[in-house]
């Protein structure tokens, strides 16, 4: 089964797609897992941007999963969770509590910092994973291989 995944990558400032390595991780990781990304965007820490872009690739574009990486952190211009938690429908937290505590056992302490939240909006799945590359590479590895399975879950069952 194939699914569509569109990664959003949040910087406090502007960075060149072609630069923003937490993207071309990800993308990475996607790929060889059997996902397509079929978009990727670098925007700026804005809450209301944020909710736009999650609004926009949930409804039109109909991704099957999107992930967010970056601004899940507690400073101030971290709202990625925030403004993920506006637009979802229904919430998912063992998917950001087991990544949490993994990465937690395994890698490091300062995964407690994390607000990341995940959720559903329509038929699409969002995920938030911090902003940079290998942090971001160690949260996905977590529920990497149960990607397409929360895909198949969640599309509309034909009867």
């Amino acid at each position: 089964m194939n699914w569509t995944v569109g990664i959003l990558s949040v910087k406090e400032r502007g960075i060149l797609p072609g630069e923003d390595r937490v993207t071309n991780d990800l993308k990475k990781m996607i790929t060889d897992a059997g996902g397509t990304v079929t978009v990727a965007e670098v925007i700026e820490a804005d809450q209301k941007k944020i909710e736009k872009k999650l609004i926009s690739w949930t409804d039109q574009l109909k991704t099957d999963v999107i992930l967010t990486a970056g601004g899940s952190g507690l400073g101030k211009q971290d709202c990625t969770p925030d403004a993920t938690q506006a637009v979802i429908e229904r919430e998912v937290p063992a998917i950001s509590d087991v990544m949490r505590l993994e990465v937690f056992r395994k890698s490091t302490k300062k995964a407690v910092i994390s607000r990341a939240i995940c959720g559903i909006r329509e038929d699409t799945l969002i995920i938030n994973l911090p902003g940079s590359p290998a942090p971001a590479r160690e949260n996905l590895e977590v529920i990497l291989d149960t990607l397409g399975h929360f895909v198949t879950m969640i599309r509309p069952r034909v009867v």
